[in-house]
């Protein structure tokens, strides 16, 4: 018994093993697929789509679709090179490292003499043994990366990077931008295939390029957009992925048990402070300032302790 338990222990640590090393290597080609992929939808919708609907004399429309698939395609390859350029933080940051010391200050903990924070996160399990460091809430290892990362979401291999606290903007962003230059590009189409049914294209080739490019746009706008519309929601709700499915267990957990699970996430702070939050802009304009393209990146710790509240430290 104990033999096939240990078998099966090893199958598991290789499988999961292989997974992260497939994991590595299809980063470079999923990342300059998808490079590929955005600048090829912009480049057939401006040469093909804006030029039919230009001979059409639909020349509004054409500049407004024009300048749209354009504008979304600068700023979507601006946040894709952002997001897999930088890094989304760790535990061993000096920024992360200097708010969890000011935090036990505040709250009058000395964590040398026991029931400190270190203590509390070994007992508790925060502690990861591969990093040799304590993990605050919602940090999480990531066995692709191998480092703890702050507040992280998912290894995603399109940006060959983490998705944590100190760029998820960019990762929300570049969906964003995605989205809405797909969905712009789609109503171009549309308009020269449905729009005007009496009227022939320029060429055959021409017509066959406003199909493809509709379609393309229509697809990745579509499966984008799923994932575009959970992180909307994550967003709103102060939430991660991986803390999202952690969070929905346990709450079935305690349901099964007979116990009323709280009704919120123990780190959401309200619709607007979790957006401020995860944007990191609270200015005057900070309802517009999230989507502008920024090269500094999230200034914030990305430290979290329940004990401490729903705030970031």
């Amino acid at each position: 018994m104990g033999r096939c338990r240990t078998t099966r222990r090893r199958c598991g640590e290789a499988i999961e093993r292989a997974v992260d090393a497939s994991m590595r290597w299809a980063g470079p080609p999923m990342f300059i697929f998808g490079v590929v992929l955005v600048l090829g939808i912009a480049r057939e919708t401006t040469s093909a789509t804006c030029a039919e609907l230009t001979r059409r004399e639909r020349v509004t429309a054409a500049g407004v679709c024009e300048t749209l698939v354009l504008m979304c395609a600068a700023n979507a390859m601006f946040n894709h090179a952002m997001c897999a350029w930088t890094k989304p933080g760790t535990p061993r940051d000096a920024r992360a490292r200097i708010a969890t010391e000011r935090g036990l200050r505040e709250l009058g903990v000395d964590d040398a003499e026991g029931g400190g924070m270190l203590r509390r996160s070994i007992e508790e399990g925060r502690y990861c043994d591969t990093c040799e460091v304590a993990k605050p809430d919602m940090c999480h290892h990531c066995s692709i990366c191998k480092t703890c990362v702050l507040k992280m979401d998912h290894h995603c291999p399109w940006v060959m990077n983490c998705v944590g606290a100190r760029n998820y903007r960019y990762f929300y962003n570049f969906l964003f931008y995605a989205v809405f230059g797909c969905v712009v590009a789609s109503f171009g189409g549309a308009l020269i295939l449905f729009g005007d049914p009496g009227v022939l294209p320029t060429s055959e080739d021409t017509f066959r390029r406003v199909i493809f490019v509709t379609i393309m746009s229509t697809a990745v706008a579509l499966s984008v957009g799923f994932l575009f519309a959970f992180h909307t929601y994550l967003a709103l709700t102060g939430n991660t992925t991986i803390d999202y499915y952690n969070w929905n267990d346990f709450k079935a957990a305690m349901k099964a048990r007979g116990m009323q699970p709280p009704g919120r996430h123990p780190f959401d702070q309200g619709v607007v402070k979790n957006w401020q939050e995860t944007f990191d802009e609270r200015g005057r304009f900070w309802y517009v300032a999230w989507a502008l393209p920024r090269l500094r990146a999230h200034s914030g710790s990305g430290v979290y302790y329940e004990a401490y509240g729903s705030r970031m430290l």
